[in-house]
């Protein structure tokens, strides 16, 4: 079977989102720099996700890693779609009060506690999207989930 159109551009713009997000962290450790990028490549990768899901059915069969964490990805994108909490938080560096011992670590971007987001609006609870992102991607690096997610498509293009 051809490789549809759609397929392209998704996987085509969930890229360059993923560079723009590396770009930013690299040059500002800006958490809503962040939080536009990872937005964006979530968008993409849904679409894709959404897409392969309705065209392949060997695709909704598929083991591993890849099908939790497009389900905690989709959690992220609904959610910051419809109520815009700030899904990301930068870590590290310098943060006061400082406590001893004082250790100096790398600004990271991460994924929020979902504790501290803002209930779901009445009728859009996802508890398992939102089981998925605590087991998947709750405290981790936003660039290591969105690089994940690049490598599951690279797999996906594979099989």
């Amino acid at each position: 079977m051809p490789t549809p159109p759609l397929y392209h551009l998704a996987l085509s713009a969930f890229h360059d989102a993923k560079s723009r997000l590396h770009q930013g962290l690299a040059d500002h450790h800006d958490p809503g720099l962040a939080l536009i990028s990872a937005m964006e490549a979530a968008y993409w990768a849904n679409a894709l996700d959404l897409r392969m899901r309705a065209d392949d059915p060997s695709y909704l069969q598929l083991a591993g890693d890849g099908p939790e964490l497009m389900r905690a990805l989709r959690f992220v994108r609904n959610r910051a779609a419809h109520q815009l909490p700030l899904v990301v938080q930068a870590t590290g560096g310098i943060q006061l009060p400082l406590t001893l011992p004082f250790t100096l670590l790398p600004v990271v971007i991460r994924w929020v506690d979902a504790a501290s987001l803002p209930p779901a609006d009445r009728g859009h609870q996802d508890k398992k999207g939102e089981a998925c992102y605590v087991a998947r991607i709750q405290g981790e690096a936003v660039q290591d989930v969105v690089e994940d997610v690049g490598r599951w498509f690279e797999a996906e293009r594979g099989r």
